[in-house]
């Protein structure tokens, strides 16, 4: 785990120049965070592209690195507006999981403050899962995930198990901040998956999505950096 640990605290340092999306060729940097008082190292992966001579951001993925247990759990990923739609998200995902796995990580997970679920999903088609699977038949916590057919409608569709769950959630800044739209007639929708993403003091509140099929991780990260991979 030395290219983690040689970071300074706060100072990029180049990670790869070998990724395009888009348009855009891409300068990927690896940065130590600023302890954020969790006393957990964290890290980021961030996404830049020169446009017009200026160095802008794109995006970025941030997670914890535990040296000792060797484990590095997802905390959050944001895309800028401009660059959405540009498969950024599988990227800096695939990112993540490539620079762990190959630098001595041996664990991977989602931090159990991540409640965003379209954010659990991708995590879920790259190999993540939560280990007792009995929850999707009995949590209340459990959101099935919809999108309409016309898949360039972006509005993401979410049907929730328990009412009371439902109006938790559409409390949350989550729901407030992105294109969210609860359904209770899903006819006519395409189902993508479910999750189970309990609130802040609900039973089962740690519900943990870890890394189970790395095999599958191998597949999709391999798949996606390859889509990305600049041919000069």
């Amino acid at each position: 785990m030395d290219i983690f640990k040689k970071l300074e605290v706060d100072k990029r340092s180049l990670y790869s120049d070998s990724y395009f999306s888009g348009e855009f060729n891409q300068l990927l940097y690896l940065k130590r965070a600023v302890d954020d008082g969790s006393h957990k190292p964290k890290f980021y992966i961030s996404a830049f592209a020169y446009i017009n001579g200026e160095l802008r951001l794109q995006g970025y993925i941030y997670f914890y690195l535990d040296f000792e247990t060797k484990r590095s759990d997802f905390i959050g990923m944001a895309v800028n507006p401009e660059f959405r739609g540009l498969d950024m998200s599988s990227l800096l995902l695939s990112s993540w999981i490539d620079v762990c796995l190959n630098n001595g990580v041996e664990e991977l997970g989602a931090h159990h403050k991540q409640k965003k679920p379209f954010l659990i999903y991708m995590l879920k088609k790259f190999g993540f899962e939560i280990d007792d699977m009995r929850l999707y038949r009995t949590s209340d916590a459990l959101i099935t995930l919809l999108r309409d057919p016309d898949f360039s409608n972006r509005t993401k569709y979410l049907k929730f198990k328990s009412p009371n769950h439902e109006r938790s959630f559409i409390g949350t800044n989550i729901y407030k901040t992105d294109n969210y739209v609860v359904l209770h007639n899903t006819a006519g929708y395409y189902e993508l998956d479910k999750v189970i993403i309990p609130l802040q003091g609900a039973s089962h509140a740690h519900v943990i999505y870890e890394l189970f099929d790395e095999k599958l991780a191998e597949e999709k990260v391999t798949s996606v950096l390859a889509k990305h991979k600049r041919s000069c």
